[in-house]
């Protein structure tokens, strides 16, 4: 059996939040196609060290401020790569092209380059969503103490929120939603309803969060600016890929109480099932901020949460 071959790359941010790809040069293995900057890790070394050590090869500048993000795993032709990403915000040394690649600063959500090496699309489609999506829970805290968390929540950071609440009646869900976009839309946070498209169209939310039962049937992707998805199996995430849908959650990756009869995939699972799948996918169920970076380190983008999100 063929050792994975560990590698690291690096996003790097601007000040003006712009994010670094490198065009591999002429003679290497796909050339031509854009990536984010790394390489290798060495023997006997770690991945903070591997990516110090490329990005002073490959562009002459040593990071100061780096946080380990996700890992995903590829499969090349030439064997299975496992790429951990780092995040980048500041660093020293002038940044310059010194293996005869082209660099482009690239804005988020309007990539202006092709063709991108595939191991990276994922994480491109991933560069502009928090690391917690949060799911309302109404029912468990009350209205008076939901709401005062939901402002504490927003006022922190724009934060993307969905609105599920099976209890309530349509005419209550309307006039609940109602009143988390009035909290939401100062912020820039973004909110998501679960299920009910054409309400969702009368409010004007932000985007529309599919339940399982709805990818099975769903043709298209709905016309709404955020769309996302709700995945319990391989199937589901193949949906969620092939619907175009901006990210979806999986689950449930630990015991909840929410779905105290169903099974936890448990990380390896989680990890094995969102192989290969291009839509980024946040861990959901049994989950708190406490979790954040074990689900980095299985391949989420983050963490869903319903009770420990408040």
């Amino acid at each position: 059996m063929i050792a994975m071959i560990q590698v690291v790359a690096g996003i790097i941010f601007d000040s003006k939040g712009r994010f670094l790809l490198a065009r591999r040069p002429v003679g290497k293995v796909y050339e031509g196609f854009w990536e984010f900057p790394g390489g290798k890790i060495e023997k006997n070394e770690i991945a903070s060290e591997a990516l110090i050590r490329e990005l002073q090869e490959e562009l002459g500048i040593t990071p100061k401020k780096m946080q380990s993000w996700v890992q995903k795993k590829f499969r090349y032709p030439h064997g299975d790569v496992c790429i951990e990403f780092f995040k980048v915000s500041d660093w020293t040394g002038e940044l310059k092209p010194l293996e005869n690649q082209k660099l482009h600063w690239q804005k988020l959500k309007c990539l202006d380059v092709a063709p991108v090496l595939e191991p990276n699309i994922p994480i491109l489609k991933s560069l502009h969503l928090p690391d917690s999506y949060l799911i309302t829970n109404l029912q468990y805290l009350g209205e008076a103490q939901f709401f005062e968390n939901l402002s504490n929540a927003v006022t922190q950071a724009p934060q993307f929120i969905q609105v599920r609440e099976k209890n309530l009646s349509l005419s209550e869900l309307e006039a609940f939603t109602k009143d988390v976009l009035s909290v939401c839309r100062s912020s820039g946070s973004k909110v998501f309803l679960n299920s009910h498209i054409d309400l969702g169209v009368k409010l004007g939310v932000d985007g529309i969060h599919l339940n399982s039962m709805q990818l099975k049937t769903m043709t298209h992707r709905p016309d709404f600016e955020l769309c996302a998805g709700s995945c319990h199996n391989k199937g589901d995430l193949e949906r969620v890929d092939a619907l175009g849908l901006d990210f979806a959650v999986l689950s449930p990756v630990k015991l909840t109480s929410s779905h105290p009869g169903e099974t936890p995939l448990g990380w390896e699972t989680f990890n094995t099932l969102i192989d290969g799948v291009n839509t980024p996918i946040y861990a959901l169920g049994g989950l708190s901020a406490d979790d954040l970076k074990d689900a980095w380190a299985y391949g989420a983008v983050g963490t869903a949460m319903l009770r420990g999100a408040w």
